[in-house]
């Protein structure tokens, strides 16, 4: 019988999913949904800034309950974020549309389960089927097994990722991806000592005795930012808004450059407007997010193990069957303010940004870039006629630059190197 695993805090009883992310054992099978990300890095090591922080164009946190929709989670706050960056507005795309179709697509039985999805399967079905709004289908956990309408899958065909690349287990480049402006999701095998950042946001290193235990799980978040001063990646949860720091945390370089302990680094493209400058880029890091816990103080090391990792079967109480479980916030409220759910526009609106997917491989050295030489064409001012309608937020010019096999209609200048 499948088991459900969760993180139990020994202190409040609160329990919080586990292992809704399976390790993809095969790639996407659509050439546009395996690219290296590597091919398309953009800044050399030495060019990277100190710090790079998404949270302020971030939709709200929300919590995924007791089911096992991390990947989901993780991939609709990645969609949100795309489209809030192309108009301006927040937008709350449907969970249990992702999360069902990722897993009709990794499993074999007519009756999908909560057993979680692999990152490749929420990739194809986000490319193939696309998502709704979550108004449309709504983070109900009592229908997480049930097929969404077909009303889902009509308005879903017209939003969909266009390209996913698999970012390297490597520091410079996952900082590089996010410098060039995208959030990635990835899997991560945790430990009891995890439930430390759900006071105060700062995840330790898991320490020798943690990692030779047989008691761990997985999870999957979505790196949104780094701070080279706390030596951390600032990362978006899905356990709401009032676990960890608003909803976010703090993981060592370490942790998440260990192979044994992170996986399935993904990031997606949904316009060909992607490139979002150096907005997002902090000169200023100057707040250690780590100071408040030293992972290897007395502070830490005496609340080690004040959460365990549970396993129940599917007949346990906490199951499926209402959303009001101990950690469950005020988040579920999906009609969340400030969050927009008028019916989207065509594609079409968008055609004028899509350029070709065929980027070539990174060669040569570029010069320094200027700080604040993108920040004019980052300016979404006007959304009055139509919240899901991008207005032109680009000045004219070449969005990915010469070097990367584009070539341009427009005599105005542009930015070679992006």
């Amino acid at each position: 019988m499948p088991l459900k695993s969760f993180l139990t805090s020994r202190n409040t009883s609160q329990r919080f999913r586990l292992n809704g992310v399976i390790p993809s054992s095969r790639l996407p099978n659509k050439a546009q949904l395996r690219q290296n990300f590597r091919s398309h890095v953009i800044y050399r090591a030495d060019q990277l800034p100190p710090k790079v922080d998404f949270r302020s164009d971030m939709t709200p946190v929300e919590d995924q309950s007791q089911i096992g929709s991390c990947v989901a989670n993780a991939f609709a706050g990645a969609y949100e974020y795309l489209t809030k960056k192309a108009n301006g507005q927040n937008t709350d795309v449907s969970r249990l549309f992702i999360y069902y179709n990722a897993r009709a697509r990794d499993q074999s039985s007519e009756q999908v389960t909560d057993s979680g999805c692999t990152l490749t399967g929420a990739i194809e079905a986000l490319e193939e089927l696309g998502t709704c709004l979550e108004s449309l289908w709504p983070y109900d956990i009592s229908q997480v097994n049930s097929r969404p309408n077909d009303q889902s899958y009509q308005e879903a065909s017209q939003h969909k990722i266009t390209e996913a690349l698999q970012v390297n287990i490597n520091l410079d480049e996952m900082k590089a991806c996010l410098a060039q402006g995208f959030p990635f999701t990835f899997g991560l095998k945790l430990y009891g000592s995890f439930d430390q950042a759900a006071t105060t946001g700062v995840v330790p290193m898991p320490d020798t005795n943690e990692t030779e235990r047989s008691s761990h799980g997985s999870h999957a978040l979505l790196a949104v930012g780094y701070s080279d001063q706390s030596n951390a990646f600032i990362v978006r949860n899905s356990w709401g808004e009032n676990w960890g720091d608003q909803g976010y945390c703090y993981i060592p370089y370490q942790y998440m450059t260990d192979s044994n302990l992170c996986f399935d680094i993904w990031t997606v493209r949904q316009l060909a407007i992607n490139s979002f400058g150096q907005e997002n880029w902090h000169s200023d890091d100057t707040i250690d997010y780590s100071r408040s816990m030293d992972n290897n103080s007395y502070y830490g090391n005496i609340h080690r193990d004040r959460a365990i990792i549970e396993n129940f079967d599917d007949n346990d109480d906490y199951d499926n069957s209402e959303n009001n479980s101990p950690n469950y916030g005020s988040n579920y409220d999906y009609d969340r303010n400030n969050t927009f759910d008028d019916p989207w526009n065509s594609p079409s609106a968008f055609q004028d940004f899509n350029q070709s997917r065929n980027d070539e491989s990174f060669q040569g050295n570029f010069p320094d870039p200027d700080y604040n030489q993108f920040q004019q064409n980052n300016d979404f001012s006007d959304f009055s006629n139509n919240p899901f309608m991008a207005s032109a937020p680009f000045q004219d010019y070449q969005q990915y630059g010469s070097d990367y096999g584009y070539t341009s209609s427009y005599d105005t200048p542009f930015n070679p190197f992006f």
